[in-house]
């Protein structure tokens, strides 16, 4: 019985924690620049690619203002079964960015020294994949069940002497996007030309 009750209150102070440090941690979010602002475009960037980059770092566009959007997609997306089993959110875009630059990476350097396209080499080995996949995932939830959410950037800067900027939210947003578009690509276009692009 003392034992159930000592359990008990651990998991109360436990959820304490949680919530103390997710308030603290929306307080910093709330005060910090956005992310559009924080990320300078690199000197070697085009002038006309800079609006690309500052709209892959923006987390404040509004999917609903586009023409297009309006025009094909809201329809579709507007229904509450499409609601209920999506949706555009933080923790899913963290994840899959960070899968995807695993993936990217990963899937072009086999591809070139020889291992073929991506599609055959997630054929030819499904299941590391889903070794790694799953990896990434628990290694994303776990530290928000934990309540430690984003203490791994300070830890990175502390223990490795990383300077400031490097690993930020920012730019791991950026990459993680830069990989989506650039892992989908490369699949689309190796499943029209029918072989490793690379």
């Amino acid at each position: 019985m003392n034992v159930m009750m000592q359990k008990s209150a651990l998991r109360g102070v436990a959820a304490q924690q949680r919530t103390r440090r997710s308030l603290v941690c929306r307080a910093e979010d709330a005060s910090a620049p956005s992310t559009s602002s924080s990320i300078k475009t690199p000197e070697w960037v085009p002038e006309q690619a800079a609006p690309v980059l500052k709209f892959l770092v923006s987390t404040d566009y509004k999917l609903e203002d586009s023409d297009i959007y309006n025009k094909y997609v809201k329809t579709y997306v507007d229904t509450s079964l499409f609601k209920s089993a999506t949706g555009w959110k933080a923790l899913p875009e963290t994840i899959n960015g960070r899968a995807a630059m695993l993936g990217f990476v990963a899937g072009a350097g086999a591809e070139i020294f020889g291992a073929g396209s991506i599609l055959s080499q997630l054929s030819g080995a499904p299941q590391p994949v889903l070794v790694v996949l799953g990896l990434v995932i628990a290694s994303s939830i776990i530290p928000i069940y934990k309540g430690t959410e984003g203490d791994y950037l300070s830890s990175l800067r502390d223990t490795y002497g990383m300077p400031e900027g490097v690993f930020t939210e920012a730019n791991e947003l950026l990459h993680g996007r830069l990989a989506m578009l650039g892992l989908t690509s490369l699949i689309a276009i190796e499943m029209v030309s029918g072989s490793a692009l690379l």
